[in-house]
């Protein structure tokens, strides 16, 4: 069973990382305020909250990561908890890690937390979480992994609270992140949306590079499609056709991530800019809208190969259709030539047959030769054979008619059996240990 309740850990194995700039009146260049801390576990949170609670800080980031992006969060739910009440962060904080569970398949494969906004007196929170491409060198292969974040500003004291969800420890975002920290990067003081800027900066470029290697392995496909001639050599086949339709399920899933991207890039521009929360002169404003036009270029790039691959798969089932036809058609036509041959050879046997029973009947020893008188003598007892005959030919009609009335039962019966083994499928090793299909499914919260 799956539960969305189910995104921590009852024993993480990596910490959970604290990154603090301390705030204080000496310039941010020369503060020297920077403090990290690991959190392993619920002793670890307690003494770190009741260490800091009476030092205030201009921003602090929490990252929390996942062993893998298809396990639980590296969290126990009591530290998690904790870090929430310590905070003092809302509600709608717990829509972010309900998206980062176990999984064994792409389940929500494009789902994408929207951006969510609260607001109270002078605290703003905001959440989403966005998908983005990550090649894996050790596998030679590309995935799509998720990053959620948590963003609680104060207008009042001007102080940060970011809460980073990585799918992998020491992801880039996170190694991102804690290098402008490091560096008391100006940008970090004077914009309370760097991070968001990092997340964007860090992952979204991956975009074009991600579609451009899936159109390099479909556009040899598309040339030999179309390049193919029904009745030569087919250069493609069955297994080309399920390559394109994978294809053709990447290039489809792209649109409908990037649209989420986009969703949450407006408003992100909708808050800097109605909000006020950081200057308009900034550039803060221009930079997530050049973002949105890239999610909005690679999200037709991405269409536009989806509908190529659409056509072209279409293009290649009807050739393999058409190519057995073809094959059809010349089996056809060798079963009529052997038809042929077959009415020629019953001919034959029917025009030989009476002369070959002529010639068993006088070979028998029924007759003789009289020579002395040059004629042929017949034994009396030649009514046996006639009789013999008549009698296996009635037995033969009765069985055949015997075995037309039981429906070709006693051939069946009399065929070889085959002892059947059982076929293993995931399907029903699934069904053996998760009991019936019809029970009800409860999903679980589960990152990407």
């Amino acid at each position: 069973m799956t539960s969305f309740d189910q995104h921590c850990l009852d024993h993480p194995v990596e910490p959970v990382q604290v990154f603090e700039i301390g705030q204080d009146a000496t310039p941010f260049l020369t503060r020297g305020s920077y403090q990290q801390s690991d959190l392993r576990t619920i002793e670890d949170t307690a003494s770190f909250l009741r260490n800091n609670q009476n030092k205030p800080y201009k921003c602090r980031l929490v990252s929390i990561c996942q062993r893998t992006s298809r396990r639980p969060l590296q969290i126990t739910k009591s530290m998690l908890d904790l870090l929430v009440a310590g905070h003092e962060i809302g509600p709608s904080f717990w829509a972010v890690p309900s998206c980062f569970y176990q999984r064994s398949d792409d389940l929500e494969g494009v789902f994408c937390l929207p951006f969510t906004e609260s607001c109270s007196a002078s605290i703003n929170e905001i959440s989403y979480t966005i998908r983005y491409p990550e090649y894996k060198p050790q596998d030679d292969k590309w995935v799509i992994r998720q990053t959620g974040i948590y963003h609680r500003y104060d207008k009042t004291s001007s102080q940060n609270l970011y809460v980073l969800f990585n799918p992998t420890p020491q992801s880039k975002a996170h190694s991102q992140a804690d290098d402008l920290l490091r560096k008391f990067c100006p940008k970090v003081e004077s914009n309370p949306f760097w991070l968001h800027q990092v997340l964007f900066d860090t992952y979204f470029p991956a975009w074009r590079k991600y579609i451009a290697v899936h159109e390099q392995r479909f556009l040899p496909l598309a040339g030999s499609t179309i390049a193919t001639f029904i009745s030569g050599p087919l250069a493609v086949g069955y297994d080309s056709l399920r390559t394109l339709t994978a294809l053709q399920t990447r290039f489809l899933e792209v649109p409908a991530i990037l649209t989420s991207a986009t969703d949450i890039l407006d408003e992100l521009c909708n808050v800097i800019s109605s909000r006020s929360v950081v200057p308009t002169n900034n550039g803060g404003v221009h930079y997530f809208k050049n973002h949105r036009r890239e999610c909005i270029a690679n999200s037709r790039n991405a269409a536009h190969l989806q509908q190529r691959a659409n056509i072209v798969s279409k293009l290649l089932a009807d050739t393999l259709l058409l190519r057995d036809q073809v094959l059809a058609k010349e089996q056809n036509a060798n079963m009529l030539q052997l038809n042929k041959s077959a009415v020629f050879i019953t001919t034959l046997s029917l025009v030989y047959l009476p002369s070959s029973f002529l010639a068993t009947i006088f070979g028998m020893n029924f007759f003789d030769m009289d020579q002395a008188n040059n004629r042929i003598v017949g034994t009396p007892m030649i009514w046996i054979f006639f009789v013999s005959a008549a009698a296996l030919t009635a037995v033969t009609f009765l069985l055949y008619y015997w075995i037309l009335r039981r429906d070709g039962a006693v051939l069946r019966g009399l065929a070889p059996k085959i002892q059947s083994r059982p076929i293993w499928s995931i399907e029903g090793v699934r069904r053996r240990f998760t009991g019936s299909m019809n029970s009800s499914t409860e999903l679980q919260t589960y990152s990407a």
